[in-house]
């Protein structure tokens, strides 16, 4: 039988009942205590609520129950509207309710943490979901983190429609939240370590501590306070709670981020870019060429470690080490290295500066895209007001562009991926992804798109090795991404154990040493941010080649094609212009005119 005729059933059987003992009984129960209130006849319940609309939904209370497993549950028992609400035997229509708020109150957890409403494994043991909810795991090292910790035990509408948890609204976007980077309970940077007990980690490193973070209007350094108790071992993931209010899914209100780079000694405002502060107040890194530049001594310094996916901090360039040459340098006769390396002071106003980069990317979900001189295929001009002018780049590229119907489950995967290129991307790299269509909703070419996708990263990476191959081969360097403090001297230790720390390598030249450091920051930075080269393609080009170019010969000298092509003679080609036989890889490294084809002169990005 569908759900809507058993609800019309339902509601018929409630009506005839609640002719002999309505809502309006005067029974009534004097215990006092809420938990004690009798229970009238569940059918009473639908006299009022029958009809009664959920405000945060916008769907009948009643029919978004009858749907649920709370009714239908496959285990034959009905929970019913007073077994969360108490008994409404005070409530007579208008009166006290014990538990208008029942997740408040502890009843779902009361219920749900002992069983999960039928998916328990035949083995009766608990599911994948059940123990994602309540994974409380004991010792140290890397464990799972959980859903409800100690914090979000009488929290469940943050992430549930209480009156229908599991296919109510929001449940799209829950599943693909789950399988995300802030919502997979396996995912390093909430398993790796207790972060509640770490209070410089916590804030985003647990839903709990950024919420107190954004409370204080990211007031650094924040009442970094832990809740960490005896017996409890719960770690966070980021819960919907995180970055909406409740279950209406509203988003909350952010104030643009200030970067509290080396402890907040050199603080970085960032530009308000609406519903996307959010997002940037976690993805700016810990460091930037400040923290560098404030080491006295570099003939026994620890490495500044930029800290990971800084996506904000790259497009923002308010990161990276640009101090290879002077800020007055001239790259060519009117451009100076420090015009190469700072952003516009119209999309980064507080240390942009006039003649400073631009960047189409940084426009995007701010009205500064209107107009742009960016074009479709065809020739049409996509930047209108009203189309994916509003809530910031990250919202616009990670979840759901504005102006254009929904991504599924409002792009809470956060992946870059078809739907992605069909709301954003296709509007100026549709040559790249040419069997996509224009406009492109939702049609999309998977295979296009990972082959754009792939092409990029690859080239990308290709210029990463040539980096570490200068550090190893030139330095004694080895880097090990996946092993604290990345950096290791292979001089002292062969076997690739003991850390950098003689920045200098022996010469005792400190400014020498700073720049190695830098090259080296420059080097973890974009590596740790895997999607860098889109995130800010001229800003992480020219801090690559700079890179390059300071260490292959201590000098910014535009050596860099040369170095590359003795490193790798086949993955480096350079031949006459960027066409082929010019290898991507090449293409990618130094500079060229996307018109004609020419290189640049000298060949810098």
């Amino acid at each position: 039988m569908n759900i809507k005729k058993v609800s019309f059933i339902v509601l018929s059987v409630m009506s005839l009942a609640l002719l002999l003992n309505g809502c309006g009984s005067s029974s009534k129960d004097s215990a006092g205590s809420p938990a004690d209130v009798a229970k009238v006849d569940e059918s009473a319940c639908a006299q009022c609520h029958g009809s009664a609309y959920n405000a945060q939904s916008g769907m009948p209370i009643y029919s978004e129950y009858v749907q649920s497993k709370h009714f239908i549950n496959g285990v034959g028992v009905v929970v019913g509207c007073q077994d969360c609400h108490g008994g409404g035997a005070q409530h007579n229509g208008v009166g006290p309710i014990p538990f208008p708020d029942p997740a408040a109150a502890g009843k779902c957890f009361g219920c749900h943490k002992n069983e999960f409403l039928g998916l328990y494994n035949a083995d009766g043991k608990p599911t994948a979901v059940q123990k994602a909810h309540f994974y409380n795991i004991t010792g140290a090292g890397v464990h799972d983190a959980m859903y409800v910790t100690r914090n979000f035990e009488n929290g469940c509408t943050a992430c549930h429609e209480p009156h229908n948890p599991l296919k109510g609204k929001g449940a799209e976007e829950r599943k693909a939240w789950a399988g995300s980077g802030h919502g997979n309970v396996a995912n390093l940077p909430f398993a790796d370590e207790d972060f509640k007990s770490n209070t410089s980690c916590i804030r985003c490193h647990t839903s709990t501590g950024y919420s107190n973070f954004l409370a204080n209007k990211w007031t650094t350094p924040f009442p970094a306070t832990t809740w960490a108790v005896a017996g409890d071992n719960g770690r966070e993931v980021l819960t919907c709670r995180t970055c909406h209010v409740n279950d209406s899914f509203a988003v909350k209100s952010a104030p643009a981020f200030i970067a509290p780079y080396n402890s907040n000694a050199n603080p970085k405002q960032l530009p308000n870019i609406g519903e996307s502060n959010l997002c940037v107040a976690c993805h700016t890194g810990r460091e930037n060429a400040d923290s560098i530049e404030a080491i006295a001594d570099f003939t026994n310094a620890s490495f500044k470690n930029s800290h990971y996916k800084a996506g904000a901090a790259l497009m923002y360039m308010a990161s990276g080490f640009d101090n290879f040459t002077t800020a007055t340098t001239h790259i060519t006769a009117t451009t100076t290295y420090q015009n190469t390396m700072t952003p516009d002071n119209v999309s980064v106003p507080a240390y942009g500066i006039a003649g400073g980069v631009t960047s189409t990317h940084r426009k995007l979900g701010t009205t500064m895209i209107n107009g742009d001189s960016h074009k479709r295929a065809d020739g049409t001009n996509p930047w209108v007001p009203g189309y994916i002018d509003q809530n910031g780049p990250c919202v616009t590229c990670h979840l759901n562009a504005s102006g254009v119907p929904a991504r599924a489950a409002h792009g809470h995967s956060w992946k870059i991926d078809v739907n992605a290129v069909n709301q954003v991307c296709v509007n100026c790299h549709s040559s790249e992804v040419a069997d996509i269509s224009i406009p492109a909703l939702p049609i999309g070419d998977a295979a296009k798109l990972e082959e754009f996708l792939t092409a990029q990263s690859g080239v990308f990476n290709d210029a990463l090795g040539l980096i570490q191959n200068l550090l190893l081969t030139k330095y004694g360097i080895n880097y090990n991404a996946d092993a604290y403090p990345y950096f290791y001297d292979m001089t002292k230790d062969p076997t690739g154990k003991t850390a950098v720390k003689d920045w200098t390598r022996g010469t005792r030249n400190q400014i020498f040493g700073k720049r190695l450091m830098g090259a080296a920051f420059n080097l973890n930075l974009v590596t740790k941010d895997p999607g860098a080269y889109a995130h800010a393609r001229t800003f992480v080009r020219r801090l690559i080649y700079d890179t390059v170019d300071y260490l292959d010969d201590n000098s910014m000298n535009f050596s860099v094609s040369a170095t590359a092509i003795a490193y790798n003679p086949t993955l480096y080609v350079k031949g006459p212009t960027s066409s082929a036989p010019s290898t991507a890889s090449m293409t990618y490294l130094i500079g060229y005119s996307r018109t004609t084809g020419a290189w640049n002169t000298p060949d810098r990005p």
